[in-house]
C-alpha cells in the first residue's frame, strides 16, 4: 500500500552533531552508544497509519493518521503554541532538561531532537536524563495487565506518596531498573513517622518556660559538632543533586537525619532542651529543605509549625516550596 515517508538521514546527522558537539549530554553517558547507533544505522520512517483515532494528516483526501511518535516528536515546541511564536515559546524554548525512559530514547527522544532542531535551528534541551524501568522483586516489569507490581494509588493511600517517592529514589540509579517491593515503602513510611516524630519533640520545646527564639550560636561542642555535620550534609547532598545523582542525595539526607541528627544529637540535647532549641530548629529547618524534592508533603507540613514560619505566613505565604536552597 501507499504510504507517506519522512527521509530521515538528513535529520539524523544533525542529532548526532548536537550530542557529539556537546549541545546535549545525555546521562548516563553510556547510553550515547545506542543512541549513535540508531541514528548511524536509521532508515526513512512511515509516518502514516490505518487506525481509526489519532492525528489525521493534514491533507485533502487524506485520510489515514499521523504515527503517535511523529506527534510525539513536536513536544517540546507543539505544547508552547508552535508554529505561533507565542510568549511561552520565546521563555520555554528551549528547555535544560528531559527526563524519561531509556525503552523510548530512539523512538521519542532522538526524534524529538531531530524534528525540533530541523524546524526551529536550536536543540530542544541541553540535558537528556534516563531512567529505568520499575520492577517486582523478581525482575519482572510491572505491568497492570499482567498482574505485576502494586498499584501506586493503592500504596499512597495506605503508606503515604512521601514514603513512595524516596522508595522510587533511593537506591535508583540513572539509566539503571529498579526492583521494589511493598516492604521497601513500609520502612520510609517509617521514616516519614521519624521526621514527624522528631519535629513533634522539637516543636514541644517551645512550651519550655522563658524560651526564647534566636539563633543557633553557641560554643557548646555538641551544637558546633551538629552544625558542621548539617554543613557537610548539604554541601554533600547539593553535589548529588547537581550531578543528577537524586539516588545519592535522597540517600545521604536519609542517614543524615536519622542517624546523626536524631539518633545522635537529639538523644544528648534532651539534658540541655534551652540551650539547644536554637540548634533544634536549625537543624531541623535546613534538614526540611534538603528533604523537599523527595518528601515534599510531611516536609510542607512541619515547615508551616515552625515559629518563625508562623510569623511569616502572615505576609507572603512563606512556602518551603519557594524557599532558598541552604547553603
Amino acid at each position: 500500500s501507499k504510504q507517506w515517508f519522512v527521509k530521515t538521514k538528513p535529520l539524523a546527522e544533525k542529532a548526532i552533531k548536537a550530542v557529539k558537539s556537546g549541545q546535549i549530554t545525555i546521562i548516563p553517558k553510556r547510553f550515547e552508544k545506542t543512541y549513535f547507533h540508531w541514528l548511524e544505522n536509521i532508515r526513512d520512517w512511515c509516518i502514516s497509519r490505518q487506525l481509526w483515532w489519532g492525528h489525521k494528516i493534514p491533507l485533502k483526501g487524506e485520510v489515514d493518521i499521523l504515527d503517535t511518535w511523529f506527534s510525539s516528536s513536536l513536544w517540546p515546541i507543539a505544547t508552547l503554541g508552535w508554529p505561533k511564536k507565542t510568549k511561552d515559546f520565546n521563555y520555554f524554548y528551549p528547555t535544560t532538561v528531559r527526563e524519561t525512559g531509556y525503552d523510548i530514547l530512539f523512538f521519542w527522544v532522538a526524534r524529538e531532537i531531530m524534528m525540533c532542531l530541523t524546524i526551529t535551528n536550536k536543540v530542544p534541551f541541553k540535558i537528556v536524563y534516563l531512567h529505568g524501568l520499575v520492577r517486582d522483586k523478581k525482575g519482572r516489569k510491572f505491568s497492570k495487565t499482567a498482574g505485576v507490581g502494586f498499584d501506586p494509588l493503592e500504596i499512597i493511600k495506605k503508606y503515604g506518596a512521601d514514603a513512595l517517592r524516596m522508595a522510587l529514589v533511593v537506591g535508583n540509579a540513572p539509566g539503571h531498573d529498579l526492583k521494589i517491593e511493598e516492604e521497601k515503602v513500609i520502612a520510609y513510611r517509617n521514616f516519614t513517622n521519624k521526621i514527624w516524630n522528631a519535629a513533634r519533640f522539637i516543636l514541644m520545646n517551645r512550651e519550655i518556660p522563658n524560651f526564647k527564639l534566636q539563633a543557633p550560636k553557641t560554643n557548646h561542642p555538641d551544637d558546633k559538632w551538629i552544625v558542621k555535620e548539617t554543613q557537610k550534609t548539604v554541601k554533600q547532598v547539593t553535589n548529588f543533586i547537581e550531578k543528577y545523582r537524586f539516588d545519592l542525595a535522597a540517600e545521604e539526607i536519609y542517614q543524615f537525619f536519622w542517624h546523626t541528627f536524631c539518633d545522635k544529637y537529639i538523644e544528648i540535647s534532651k539534658k540541655r532542651r534551652q540551650e539547644a532549641q536554637p540548634t533544634l530548629l536549625h537543624v531541623l529547618e535546613t534538614s526540611l529543605k534538603l528533604l523537599h524534592p523527595f518528601m515534599p508533603f510531611i516536609t510542607e507540613e512541619i515547615y508551616q509549625k515552625l515559629p518563625r514560619r508562623c510569623r511569616q505566613r502572615r505576609h507572603d505565604g512563606g512556602a518551603l516550596i519557594i524557599e532558598k536552597w541552604p547553603k
